[in-house]
């Protein structure tokens, strides 16, 4: 009995640790290589981060890549996502190598007032758009198409019915946007702890900057 209490107990205290606001500030530089400028600074609890990609060592240097979970799964067991798996795949651009997110397709479109972001990880296409006030609301503006290359170890292809006509299936800009079928992109419904909120993108000369808070609920 007295074990059973302190596991529950234990759950109880870990949860109340992470089930606090996150803060998120990120910029990178989708045309060209600035790894000295990038960054991915974010918070959660207590728990500050300031993250950028480290030439010398190849990642990041802060480890952003592993101490992001404790935003994005509800618990370290259950692994459950607790935001989009875009928003997360996003915020990693500035903490990795160049030549690791090329192949990922990043790009930003302005489309009225509104902002798409679209980029491909591994056979996952993720579509982001803002309204018109450039702002992200996490729980409606994500998007996802899986299965849309045949992937291996050494290289992705995309799968024929979704490459344009004449195009080199082998490069990720060969897509074909209008073939592409979205579904929502969101958190987890059976996840113990999700988050809503709102993050509000900038785009100018290539440079994407994308700030804001979101709350568990």
């Amino acid at each position: 009995m007295k074990k059973l209490f302190y596991v529950v107990l234990f759950a109880v205290i870990g949860f109340s640790i992470y089930a606090q606001e996150v803060t998120i500030d990120m910029r990178y530089n989708v045309l060209r290589s600035e790894p000295e400028r990038d960054y991915f600074k974010w918070s959660i609890g207590n728990k500050h981060i300031d993250d950028a990609y480290d030439v010398l060592t190849g990642a990041s240097k802060t480890h952003s890549t592993r101490e992001f979970d404790a935003v994005r799964f509800d618990t370290s067991i259950n692994r459950r996502y607790t935001l989009p798996r875009g928003i997360r795949h996003l915020m990693l651009f500035p903490v990795a190598s160049r030549q690791y997110t090329d192949n990922f397709y990043l790009t930003v479109q302005e489309e009225g007032q509104k902002l798409i972001i679209r980029f491909i990880v591994y056979g996952t296409v993720y579509h982001i758009q803002t309204d018109d006030n450039k702002n992200i609301n996490i729980e409606n503006a994500c998007f996802m198409a899986e299965n849309i290359t045949v992937n291996n170890t050494l290289v992705s292809v995309l799968r024929p019915q979704y490459v344009r006509p004449g195009a080199d299936a082998k490069n990720m800009n060969a897509i074909d946007w209008n073939k592409i079928t979205l579904i929502p992109d969101t958190a987890v419904t059976n996840a113990s702890r999700k988050y809503s909120g709102t993050l509000t993108a900038g785009y100018n000369n290539g440079i994407l900057i994308i700030k804001g808070v979101l709350t568990p609920r």
